[in-house]
């Protein structure tokens, strides 16, 4: 049930967004063939129109700028012509949608405008019949399925270990350090901006020498979003600050703190709480991310090889790139 209602505020959306909320699609673009995908034709005014499906509902179209719109056109076409591709997949697999379940998603949609009648009128400004935009409905649908029984993957905790025991390499962290971080920026529309903010550090570590908490001087002082945290940034590896920083912080030992570290955009003070020698990550700690990552990658996989599969039997064109 909760799935019925997903793709209707999918498809209700969609219907809004072909009635169009700032420039007017012409109709005479339906006659201006794009792309061909086997023997189905892409006009301009599908591109059109599913350039404003992905359009934010908020987004003004007149502050669109030319460069953004060519983005958005090229994404849309690209998206037409994977889904002819995905639905002849769907066809030769032998995927079917019931009737029955199309015409419930039709009177929900009625429903919403009120009548039949007010549904058909909305299609048919912008050029397409009830008939065409249920049978968009069933292809969106069919390939719908298509992805859900051979893209969508769900990988086991043991799939999971299999694979990070077989590429520990990969998961190698270099040696880091756990620090905690005072960052003073220079403001450099300020005419004395680098001496305001030398002042401010000399200040800040004034009162680091003198006894005062790293953390509560980190949170009056820092311009860094870690002031937040008292400056507690955790463990970071080489590469996270600036080559003058890493020179001076990589010399300090497990509860040192640095001098004040000055550099082109500011000045830097960092405490080292903590050594942390260059491992392997656990599989405990990297199994969330390492799902995520490799799930996104097998399904991209099967998604790509989906429509290589369809390329062979069918002729792809493009006329306007």
């Amino acid at each position: 049930m909760r799935r019925f209602l997903w793709l209707l505020l999918v498809f209700v959306s969609f219907a809004q967004a072909y009635q169009g909320f700032s420039w007017k699609i012409d109709p005479q673009l339906k006659k201006k063939v794009v792309a061909e995908v086997g023997n189905k034709k892409i006009t301009e005014m599908d591109v059109q129109r599913y350039m404003k499906v992905l359009l934010p509902m908020n987004f003004y179209h007149r502050s669109l700028t030319e460069k953004k719109k060519k983005e958005l056109r090229k994404k849309a076409l690209n998206y037409l012509i994977n889904r002819e591709l995905l639905y002849y997949e769907a066809k030769k697999k032998g995927i079917k949608v019931p009737e029955t379940q199309i015409d419930r998603l039709m009177k929900e949609l009625e429903k919403r405008y009120k009548s039949k009648e007010n549904l058909e009128k909305m299609l048919r400004e912008t050029g397409i019949s009830l008939k065409q935009f249920r049978e968009e409905l069933k292809k969106r649908l069919m390939i719908d399925q298509l992805l859900n029984k051979y893209v969508n993957v769900k990988l086991t905790d043991k799939e999971l270990k299999e694979y990070y025991e077989k590429n520990k390499y990969k998961f190698k962290e270099p040696e880091s350090l756990k620090i905690r971080y005072i960052y003073i920026k220079v403001d450099p529309s300020k005419p004395k901006g680098r001496q305001i903010a030398k002042e401010r550090a000399e200040k800040a570590y004034k009162e680091i020498i003198s006894g005062k908490d790293f953390g509560d001087v980190a949170y009056r002082y820092s311009d860094d979003l870690s002031r937040i945290k008292g400056g507690e940034i955790g463990f970071v590896h080489k590469g996270r600050f600036e080559k003058k920083v890493e020179e001076e912080i990589y010399k300090l030992k497990v509860g040192q703190i640095s001098k004040i570290i000055e550099t082109e955009l500011g000045f830097h003070i960092i405490k080292v709480e903590g050594k942390r020698p260059s491992r392997i990550v656990p599989f405990k700690q990297i199994k969330d991310k390492l799902r995520r990552e490799l799930t996104e990658k097998i399904r991209k996989e099967k998604y790509e090889a989906l429509l290589n599969d369809a390329k062979k039997d069918l002729k792809v064109v493009v006329y306007d790139k």
